[in-house]
């Protein structure tokens, strides 16, 4: 018994159930095909309703005289002229086949259909802007659902226009009160007999605020956004989307909307996740720039993770080595009450 209230002292519970919680309960992940995003009870959207939108989609198939029919893989949102921010387990489906094989997948943007009928090649039409994705870059410490996110470059800058325009970060951590607007293509239930929405949907979404969040996610939301479902909500097809709300700019003293979360993922019984924008702001925007203080902090956490499994594996064996040697009760416990105050 004491050994076990050793052990229990050693390896307290917590530590490793934070993650395994969140993971059984949630659905995330694009390889499981039950578990994707979609906007719920949405209304279809109208044109430059939502001109921060793109769809990263994937080929189908080819189709005759060159072109090849393209479907939604992900929503994503344009953050500037070559840039658009997206889930990061949008990519992880066959070992990140698409985030090494970018130049096989088309981001459009100004173009309200989910699947389109194209050559692929980049082009600004009336109708449509076509970008070749040229590079992804995937959060380094992401472990779903921490970090979810991605930055992807297109080959070729945006030509902004009434239906095609960049959405601000959010900067400040905050919780929102109005409704919030998310925006996607997908089911339009959260069944996966339910039909594909042909066109872009948008929903209005009742955001919860992070103490709320806490209670039924049990853990720290400071990462994270959640949303209440019982109305409209994101369900399979629209990972990676964005969720917007306005927020105050005291300057112009008018409503801003602001790029508030990246949809990430749906637990079966609680509510809606999403990444918060404004936890990541820094990376965000350092992102194409190597962002090495994301890589100094991925080697130190992996350091670190490796000491604490080599002291937990010592100090396992040496209690193993103790009983062994048939010590007293009193001469086990003070050996390794020393351990930890040396």
């Amino acid at each position: 018994m004491n050994v076990l209230l050793i052990f229990t002292f050693i390896f307290p519970p917590t530590l490793c159930d934070y993650d395994r919680r969140v993971v059984t309960t949630l659905n995330h992940s694009r390889s499981r095909p039950d578990v994707a995003l979609t906007i719920v009870n949405g209304e279809p959207a109208g044109n430059g309703q939502v001109p921060y939108l793109v769809s990263v989609k994937e080929p189908v198939h080819k189709y005759e005289e060159g072109k090849v029919a393209w479907k939604n893989l992900c929503g994503g949102s344009i953050i500037d002229a070559t840039r658009i921010l997206t889930a990061a387990h949008c990519f992880e489906a066959s070992d990140f086949y698409f985030a090494k094989r970018p130049q096989l997948l088309r981001v459009v943007a100004g173009n309200l259909r989910n699947s389109l009928i194209h050559t692929g090649d980049s082009e600004t039409t009336d109708d449509a802007q076509w970008r070749q994705l040229k590079k992804v870059i995937i959060h380094p410490e992401f472990h779903f659902p921490n970090n979810d996110l991605a930055v992807g470059h297109v080959d070729e800058r945006w030509s902004f226009t009434e239906l095609v325009q960049p959405i601000k970060l959010a900067s400040a951590s905050m919780d929102y009160n109005s409704k919030c607007a998310a925006a996607g293509y997908g089911r339009v239930g959260p069944d996966l007999r339910d039909a594909i929405s042909p066109v872009l949907l948008v929903a209005q979404i009742a955001v919860l605020t992070r103490s709320e969040c806490s209670l039924l996610w049990e853990m720290d939301m400071n990462n994270f956004v959640c949303s209440e479902t019982s109305v409209t909500d994101v369900a399979r097809g629209d990972s990676g989307g964005p969720l917007v709300c306005s927020e105050s700019d005291p300057l112009r003293e008018i409503q801003d909307d602001v790029l508030v979360g990246v949809v990430s993922g749906k637990n079966y019984d609680k509510t809606s996740l999403y990444t918060r924008v404004s936890a990541y702001r820094d990376w965000i925007m350092n992102a194409d720039k190597g962002a090495p203080s994301s890589r100094v902090s991925s080697l130190l956490v992996w350091s670190l993770s490796i000491y604490t499994m080599l002291h937990y594996v010592f100090i396992y064996h040496l209690i193993r080595l103790l009983i062994i040697l048939d010590f007293s009760k009193s001469r086990l416990l003070s050996t390794v009450a020393q351990l930890f105050t040396d």
